[in-house]
């Protein structure tokens, strides 16, 4: 294979075909969707990155039962009846999030 030659660090695009490199994309651009590979629906940005509504449901969800286990625990270890049963309503309800998040991927949002 020939050597490759840089000129002041940087190879042109035609450059790189030849060694069958792809050009670098732009931030935040995906090439198009080819035969046999899964369609794109959305294109996320560098800066601004998005989230399906399913995908950030059951994030959230995971994250509210995990606190509320948390909280749970703190409450037994230091006898605060009170912080025990927020602790356990938030883990439910992040539970149930979470659920509300499988359910709307199932769906097709």
């Amino acid at each position: 294979m020939a050597e490759l030659k840089a000129k002041e660090g940087k190879l042109t695009p035609a450059e790189l075909a030849v060694y069958g490199i792809p050009p670098k994309q732009p931030d935040g651009l995906r090439a198009p969707a080819t035969e046999g590979s899964p369609k794109l629906k959305f294109i996320a940005t560098k800066k601004g990155k998005t989230m399906k509504p399913s995908t950030k449901d059951r994030t959230e969800g995971k994250l509210h039962e995990v606190k509320g286990t948390i909280k749970e625990e703190v409450g037994k270890a230091t006898n605060k009846p009170d912080l025990e049963v927020s602790g356990n309503a938030e883990k439910n309800s992040g539970k149930v999030q979470k659920w509300i998040g499988r359910a709307e991927k199932a769906v097709g949002e």
